[in-house]
C-alpha cells in the first residue's frame, strides 16, 4: 500500500481549512470591537429606556391623580351648593313663581363659581325656576308657572350687568321637571344625588347635575334643588394636561360614553336629535383598542402595539367616594418618552459603527502588516515544496525572527535551483502527487514510450565548433523537454542528442494521445528552429521520432543514495526501433500499431509498412504520424486519405492500382520519401510479380540497418 505524500498530507478537508493569520487577526479585533459597540449601546439604551419609561409611569401617575383631584374639586361646588341651598328656609315656604329672591340667589351662585352652569329649583306642583349662564356671559332666568288654568313659561335675560335685555313668555312647551333624572333621582334616593352624563335640556350639551332633595317635617318631598355642570370646561382643562408630544388623555364612563376629550364635541347628532358621543365616535383606533384590553384582562397600565407603534396605555377609575363609574384614560406612544433616546442611540451607533469601519481598516492594515510576511512565506514554502523555484523571494519583516526565516528559506531555494538543474522536477512533482513510496521497485502498467534522436548526428557535429554545438544541442533539448513536460509527459533521461520519455506514470493520462501531441508540437519546434540555424548560417537537427505504446514495467531503479524512476523492457526497445526506422521511410515521426488504435480517430495517419523485428516481436503494421485533427492542412489529409487506398491495393496484390496511386501521389508530392519507396516497390512487383507465399514485410534489425525482405 502507497504512503502519502507530502502533497497529500496538505489536501485536508473542508473540515480541516483554516482561516490566513490576517483574516484570524481581522475576525478578532472586529468581533470585540462589534461586542464592545452592542454591549455599550444595548446597555445605555436599556438602561436609559427603563429610566425614562419610570419616569413615564410617575408622570402618568402624576397626571392621573392631578385630573382626580381638579374633576373633583370642578364637581364639588355643585355637590356642596345644591345641599346648602336645599337647607335655606325661604326653599321650603317660597313660591317659585315671581320670586326675585331665588332668582337673585341663582345668579349669585353663577357669578361665584365660573364652572357652574345652571341652578334651578323643582318642586311637586310642577313649578320650575332655572337661572343659567350662557357662553357670552349673560343670564337667563325661566320661570314655569302651573297655577293658573294652563302652564306659563316665561324667559327673562339679562346682560353680564343684570340689565333685563329681553322676555319671552309662551305656553308652548313640553318641559316639566318631575319628569328629569336629576329629579327623579334625588326623589327616589332622599339625599344628595348625582346623574350620569347626559344632554342639557335647554342647549344640547353634556353635562351632570348635582340634586338635593328638599323635604318636610314628615319627610314629604317639597321640592329638588339642581345644578348643572357643562363638561366642556372639563375638556378645556384637559387639554392643557401634557403626557408625551402625542398623547391622549381623556374620561370615559362605564358605557363607553365620552365624558372628557380635548378639542371634540361631546354631543353627537343623529337627524334632530343629539347623543352621547362614544368612544368609538373618535375615530382614533388606538384609544378604542387600548380600551378593549382594558376591558378584556382588566388592567390598568399595560401596553399595547398598533400597526407597529407602541404605545403606553392607563384607566384609572375615579374613587367611590366621587360617586361617578368613570376612568381617566392615558394613551401616548412610548416614543414620546423614548424617541430621543432611541434618535440618540441611533446617533451613537451610527458613531460607533463609523470608529468600527475605521477601526477595521487600521486592523486591515496592522494585521497585513503583520501577516504578510508569513503570508508570502506560506506561499512560498508551498511553491517550493512542489519544486516551483523560479519566483524572487523579496520579503522585509520588523520582525527578527521572520526574517531570519525568510533568510533559511532563500538559501534553502538557492540550493535546491542548482539540485533541479540535475533532477527532473517534474517527474519529482508527479511522484509526490501519485504517493508513491520512493523505494527501489516497480509495476507493470501500460505507457506510451517516446524516443527521439538527430538523425546523422555524427556527421553534423564534426566541422562545428563544440561550444556552438552544445549550445545549439541545448537549445533544442531544452525544447523538447519543456513540450513534454507540458503535455503531461514524464522525461526519463537525455541521451546524448536525443531523449526517452513516457506517458501513463506515475499519474494516469491519457497516455497515447499527450505523446502524439507532444510529438507534433516538437517536430514542428524543431521546424521552427531549423529555419532559423539555416538562415544563421548554421547545422540543422533533422528530428526523427518513435512512439509506441505497450505494457512497460516502470519504477525506482537505484539505491538508497540515488534512484532513477524509468521504464525498461522489450516496448521500451520496440519504440527505440521506430525512431531508428524513420531514416528507411523518410519520415519523422513512427507509431506502433498499438498506439495507432488508441488514437486513430483524434490524429491523421498513414500507415508505412509491415514489420517484423527478431523473432520475439510479433509482426504487424506501422504508421506515421502526420497531424491532429482540426489542426493539420487539407492537403496532409488527402495525403493520408489516398496513401491509406494505395497501401491497402499494394497489401492485397493488385500492382496496377497501387502504381496508379502512387503514381498520381507523386506528381502531387514529389518531395514526399515514402511515395517514391512505394511507388518503386509497385512497379517492381508488376514488373515481377512475387509468388503466392509473398507477404509483404520489413525486418527491423536492433542496430543494424533494416534489410526489406522483398
Amino acid at each position: 500500500m502507497n504512503t502519502p505524500g507530502p502533497q497529500q498530507h496538505r489536501r485536508l478537508s473542508p473540515l480541516h481549512v483554516h482561516r490566513t493569520l490576517q483574516v484570524n487577526i481581522l475576525v478578532a479585533f472586529a468581533t470585540l470591537l462589534i461586542i464592545t459597540v452592542i454591549i455599550i449601546v444595548g446597555y445605555t439604551y436599556q438602561q436609559n429606556s427603563q429610566a425614562i419609561l419610570n419616569l413615564s409611569r410617575d408622570l402618568i401617575a402624576q397626571v392621573t391623580e392631578t385630573v382626580i383631584e381638579r374633576t373633583s374639586n370642578h364637581l364639588l361646588p355643585a355637590a356642596v351648593m345644591a345641599q346648602t341651598s336645599a337647607q335655606i328656609p325661604a326653599v321650603e315656604t317660597m313660591s317659585l313663581v315671581q320670586n326675585v329672591e331665588l332668582e337673585a340667589y341663582g345668579m349669585e351662585i353663577l357669578n361665584l363659581y365660573p364652572q357652574l352652569s345652571g341652578f334651578y329649583i323643582g318642586n311637586e306642583q310642577g313649578e320650575f325656576l332655572f337661572t343659567k349662564r350662557f357662553p357670552d356671559g349673560s343670564i337667563g332666568t325661566q320661570i314655569i308657572d302651573r297655577s293658573g288654568d294652563q302652564p306659563v313659561r316665561t324667559w327673562t335675560y339679562r346682560d353680564e350687568a343684570g340689565n333685563v335685555t329681553n322676555v319671552e313668555v309662551t305656553t308652548e312647551f313640553t318641559y316639566d321637571p318631575r319628569e328629569r333624572p336629576w329629579y327623579q333621582g334625588a326623589k327616589a334616593t332622599r339625599q344628595q344625588y348625582w346623574t350620569d352624563v347626559y344632554i342639557f335640556f335647554t342647549d344640547q350639551k353634556p353635562g351632570i347635575t348635582a340634586a338635593y332633595p328638599v323635604l318636610d317635617a314628615q319627610g314629604e318631598l317639597i321640592s329638588v334643588v339642581g345644578i348643572d355642570i357643562a363638561l366642556d370646561e372639563l375638556s378645556q382643562f384637559l387639554a392643557t394636561q401634557k403626557v408625551g408630544k402625542n398623547g391622549h388623555v381623556f374620561i370615559i364612563n362605564n358605557r363607553e360614553e365620552v365624558v372628557a376629550y380635548p378639542r371634540i364635541s361631546l354631543a353627537t347628532q343623529e337627524g334632530d336629535a343629539f347623543r352621547l358621543t362614544n368612544i368609538t365616535d373618535l375615530h382614533l383606533p388606538v384609544i378604542s383598542a387600548a380600551y378593549a384590553q382594558h376591558l378584556a384582562a382588566t388592567q390598568t397600565a399595560f401596553t399595547i402595539n398598533l400597526e407597529g407603534v407602541r404605545y403606553i396605555a392607563s384607566f384609572t377609575p375615579f374613587p367611590d367616594t366621587f360617586g361617578q363609574d368613570w376612568d381617566i384614560g392615558i394613551v401616548v406612544p412610548e416614543d414620546d418618552f423614548v424617541g430621543l433616546i432611541k434618535q440618540t442611540n441611533r446617533i451613537s451607533l451610527i458613531i460607533s459603527l463609523i470608529i468600527l469601519a475605521f477601526s477595521i481598516v487600521l486592523t486591515i492594515f496592522l494585521s497585513r502588516s503583520i501577516s504578510r510576511p508569513i503570508v508570502l512565506l506560506t506561499a512560498e514554502t508551498q511553491r517550493i515544496s512542489d519544486l516551483r523555484l523560479d519566483s524572487n523571494l523579496e520579503i522585509v519583516s520588523p520582525i527578527r525572527e521572520v526574517q531570519t526565516l525568510v533568510e533559511s528559506i532563500s538559501s534553502m531555494k538557492t540550493n535546491l535551483q542548482i539540485f533541479k538543474k540535475y533532477a527532473p522536477a517534474e517527474l519529482v512533482r508527479q511522484l509526490i502527487q501519485s504517493g508513491d513510496t520512493h523505494d527501489p521497485g516497480g509495476q507493470q502498467k501500460e505507457l506510451t514510450i517516446l524516443f527521439t534522436d538527430i538523425g546523422g548526428f555524427t556527421h553534423l557535429y564534426q566541422g562545428t565548433l563544440p561550444e556552438d554545438l552544445m549550445q545549439q544541442l541545448s537549445e533544442y533539448v531544452g525544447e523538447l523537454t519543456t513540450i513534454i513536460l507540458e503535455e503531461k509527459g514524464t522525461l526519463d533521461t537525455y541521451m546524448g542528442e536525443g531523449l526517452l520519455a513516457f506517458w501513463g506514470a506515475p499519474l494516469p493520462t491519457h497516455h497515447a494521445y499527450y505523446a502524439c501531441r507532444a510529438a507534433l508540437l516538437g517536430r514542428d519546434q524543431t521546424r521552427r528552429l531549423n529555419q532559423e540555424w539555416r538562415a544563421a548560417g548554421r547545422i540543422t537537427f533533422p528530428i526523427r521520432i518513435g512512439i509506441h505504446t505497450g505494457e512497460t514495467l516502470v519504477g525506482n531503479i537505484g539505491s538508497n543514495q540515488h534512484m532513477n524512476y524509468t521504464v525498461v523492457g522489450s516496448n521500451v526497445n520496440l519504440a527505440k526501433y521506430l525512431q531508428a526506422a524513420n531514416d528507411l521511410y523518410g519520415s519523422q515521426i513512427l507509431v506502433s500499431a498499438e498506439t495507432y488504435h488508441q488514437v486513430a480517430d483524434l490524429f491523421y495517419f498513414r500507415p508505412l509498412d509491415r514489420i517484423a523485428i527478431k523473432d520475439n516481436y510479433p509482426t504487424n503494421i506501422i504508421y506515421e504520424l502526420m497531424g491532429e485533427v482540426g489542426h493539420t492542412p487539407q492537403e496532409v489529409e488527402e495525403l493520408c486519405a489516398r496513401f491509406h487506398e494505395g497501401f491497402a491495393a499494394y497489401m492485397r496484390g493488385e500492382w496496377d492500382t497501387a502504381v496508379s496511386i502512387f503514381q498520381a501521389l507523386a506528381m502531387a508530392y514529389p518531395q514526399d520519401s515514402a511515395t517514391q519507396l512505394y511507388l518503386g516497390r509497385s512497379l517492381t512487383h508488376y514488373a515481377n510479380p512475387p509468388g503466392p507465399d509473398w507477404t509483404p514485410t520489413t525486418n527491423l534489425e536492433f542496430f543494424n540497418q533494416p534489410r526489406i525482405l522483398a
